[in-house]
């Protein structure tokens, strides 16, 4: 038995003696994204390498006692709202985009827990939790993250909850491993494996030919008939095809809104722009119309609340695709949102 002792604690110090040596590697191999304001679109260019990656693992930048304005919301709010701009545009509080990708109200709901746990109660005091907010953002859960074995399934978040150990699934949802407060030191305790995807990516795109793929701007042209059927399509598709949307999102979005205000933050509702053809043609448009007015009757009043409508920014000729606007475009979203940020002059909005 002792030798079975000797034998183990001489490979726990090796394989300790192998981690540190890899950490002393990894460590400034992977330097953290510098910048004042985080960014999931930046995400490709950072140790993450996507967005709910560097959402889930950047967000302890967010716990200063500063005014800050929250981005939350799907593609079309990573496109729309670029940080760097609108920070020049709203001086007075910092600006972090933390959209995600295909993100549904449950990953909206899910990005503002993850970030209220690792605020002080001073920090969360200092929140504006901007949300863009469009159909597809209401898609159920049981269209879009239902899986085989699970229902209603891991979103990206859970994904990457789970990923390196911060948190353990149960049947009552993610239970935290790693005291959020801990957050910095299991990322740099990770370093030595986000390294290891790095270099395994940047393998496989070495391995791959390259595609020439154009950029938003050079997209000039309206899509025709064929095209917007296809992507109407797809969205039929990804939203489940019942034709029209489920209360409970919305109710998750009342939830989110009362989960905010209690910590002492502040939100606003962003109501994003769709092209004219696609908002005319497809039912879940209309299903989404009615929701948000029910929303507005519901929420009209309360402290701490506000809407801003870009719904009329619907220019066929504005958007790259069906949903994303172009880049030149995005500079007049950004200028209307810092407009309603900045509201009340030398403060953020809904103080």
């Amino acid at each position: 038995m002792k030798l079975i002792l000797r034998q183990a604690a001489i490979l726990l110090f090796f394989l300790l003696l192998l981690y540190g040596l890899a950490l002393a590697i990894a460590v400034p191999a992977m330097p953290l994204p510098g910048e004042a304001n985080l960014d999931t679109a930046a995400a490709v260019r950072s140790p993450f390498m996507t967005e709910p990656k560097y959402a889930f693992l950047s967000r302890s930048r967010l716990d200063r006692a500063d005014d800050k304005a929250i981005l939350l919301g799907a593609s079309n709010v990573l496109a729309g709202f670029r940080p760097a701009r609108l920070q020049e545009l709203v001086p007075g509080a910092t600006v972090h985009n933390l959209a995600i990708g295909g993100a549904n109200l449950t990953e909206v709901r899910q990005m503002v827990d993850l970030v209220l746990e690792v605020q002080s109660p001073a920090a969360q005091r200092h929140n504006l939790f901007v949300i863009g907010a469009w159909y597809g953002l209401f898609a159920d859960d049981r269209a879009r993250w239902y899986t085989p074995d699970r229902h209603p399934g891991d979103t990206d978040l859970d994904i990457e909850r789970y990923r390196y150990g911060f948190y353990r699934r149960t049947d009552d949802g993610p239970v935290a491993l790693l005291p959020p407060r801990w957050l910095d030191a299991g990322v740099t305790l990770i370093k030595p494996f986000l390294l290891v995807d790095r270099l395994a990516r940047d393998a496989g795109k070495a391995l791959r030919p390259a595609r020439a793929v154009a950029a938003p701007a050079d997209q000039a042209t309206v899509p025709g008939a064929e095209r917007q059927g296809q992507y109407l399509a797809f969205w039929e598709d990804y939203m489940g095809g019942s034709g029209r949307l489920e209360a409970a999102p919305f109710a998750t979005l009342v939830h989110t809104i009362a989960t905010i205000r209690a910590s002492g933050g502040r939100v606003l509702l962003v109501d994003l722009p769709l092209p004219r053809w696609h908002a005319g043609a497809s039912p879940y448009e209309a299903s989404y119309r009615r929701h948000w007015a029910a929303l507005q009757q519901q929420l009209a009043g309360t402290e701490g609340v506000a809407f801003l409508s870009l719904s009329d920014a619907d220019r066929p000729e504005d958007f790259s695709d069906e949903v994303h606007p172009k880049p030149r475009v995005a500079e007049r979203w950004a200028t209307r949102l810092a407009g309603a940020l900045n509201d009340v002059p030398g403060t953020l909005a809904l103080r």
